[in-house]
């Protein structure tokens, strides 16, 4: 869930969320703090992969990201800090520009030059306590130099029942340091090096209550206010193209690749198929990855023995369909861009809302919905 501090991939610790559901470590598509402040696309977009939101239960959540870092040069800021609505990027503050600044066209329309004056006194505040933390944990870890990373996570929901949750987290070096219980609304130390910060924090019953009263109304008014103003574009649906490739492996088997491109929002389920019967199990899938545009991708594998025979299908079900999108492997090579019907082969968009793409000759593709 936290950026490594090296300079190279490490695995991190996946944690679950307010929901049980596991987040997904920001390293999975990081191969570094630096490289990801050279790019601030990949920090934007990797943040918006970690969030806590569940589409299927119609969750709705308010996240911020912070990060320092303790070496910073020209590309890498001090301090970085976006603000995520579900998975929508909306704000964001560096100590390079030092100003809070819109990063969604419905917040621009909906607040005024006093939202973004308290935005940047609030970050001006947060660059020099992330410095103080940050000189305060090297100290506590007898580090007297190299590259070191202090993030935090914060927010609130918004659940299906109406129930709402929060989060607040905070994370040295890419581990857990210290996390705000939601229950006991307490701080609970991660690591014995956060057990006299939790002993501090815990004294101070005022910051504890207005934790508490931040979480359960502040946090959510701002989340309700913030859907009014970006409903329209937050609504917004983008169709999945899919795309089913088979290559021979050396073993003599196939391996068949179903690509799914181009949807928002980002939860999907994609299963290949064998006669029609799902074969859930044999499914290889990766990540739900940005694609830096918006959207998102995923691939789904399956190796099959071609002496067997049987039809093959990858099956996709999005909420930007009407229903599932099951996409047939054959000779040829086979991708259709779903709409908002569905059906066999057609030309160009017309009637049935998809457009299959086969390079080498025209074949009936089957693109049917379920």
């Amino acid at each position: 869930m936290w950026l490594p501090h090296e300079k190279v991939l490490q695995p991190l610790l996946v944690i679950p969320d307010v929901h049980d559901n596991v987040i997904p470590p920001l390293s999975a598509c990081l191969p570094s703090p630096k490289a990801v402040f050279h790019c601030g696309q990949h920090l934007r977009e990797c943040h918006k992969q970690s969030r806590v939101v569940d589409t299927m239960c119609a969750t709705h959540s308010l996240r911020y990201f912070h990060t320092a870092v303790s070496d910073p040069e020209p590309g890498l800021p001090a301090y970085v800090s976006v603000g995520y609505l579900d998975d929508n990027l909306f704000v964001e503050c560096d100590s390079d520009s030092g100003r809070y600044k819109p990063r969604a066209q419905w917040i621009k329309d909906n607040v005024g030059a006093d939202y973004w004056e308290r935005g940047t006194k609030r970050g001006i505040a947060q660059v020099q306590a992330f410095g103080i933390g940050m000189r305060i944990l090297m100290e506590r870890y007898n580090q007297t130099g190299g590259f070191h990373t202090l993030q935090r996570r914060s927010g609130c929901e918004i659940r299906e029942d109406g129930s709402i949750g929060g989060s607040r987290q905070l994370a040295y070096d890419g581990d857990d340091f210290i996390s705000f219980d939601m229950n006991t609304y307490t701080w609970v130390a991660a690591v014995k090096e956060a057990e006299i910060t939790q002993r501090r924090w815990n004294e101070d019953t005022a910051d504890l209550q207005y934790r508490k009263q931040y979480t359960e109304k502040g946090c959510i008014e701002w989340l309700r206010k913030y859907q009014q103003y970006g409903k329209e574009a937050l609504q917004g649906r983008e169709p999945a193209a899919v795309e089913v490739l088979g290559k021979a492996t050396p073993d003599g088997l196939t391996r068949l690749s179903c690509r799914v491109y181009g949807f928002y929002p980002r939860d999907i389920a994609v299963t290949w198929m064998k006669n029609g019967e799902m074969r859930e199990q044999e499914t290889q899938r990766g990540d739900i990855l940005p694609s830096g545009d918006g959207t998102y991708q995923i691939q789904a594998t399956l190796e099959i023995d071609p002496k067997e025979g049987g039809r093959y299908s990858c099956l996709v079900d999005h909420n930007s369909l009407t229903k599932p999108l099951n996409v047939f492997w054959g000779e040829e090579r086979a991708e259709c861009l779903s709409g908002r019907g569905g059906g066999e082969y057609t030309e160009g968009r017309g009637g049935l809302g998809l457009r299959p793409h086969c390079p080498y000759r025209k074949v009936k593709l089957h693109c049917l919905t379920l």
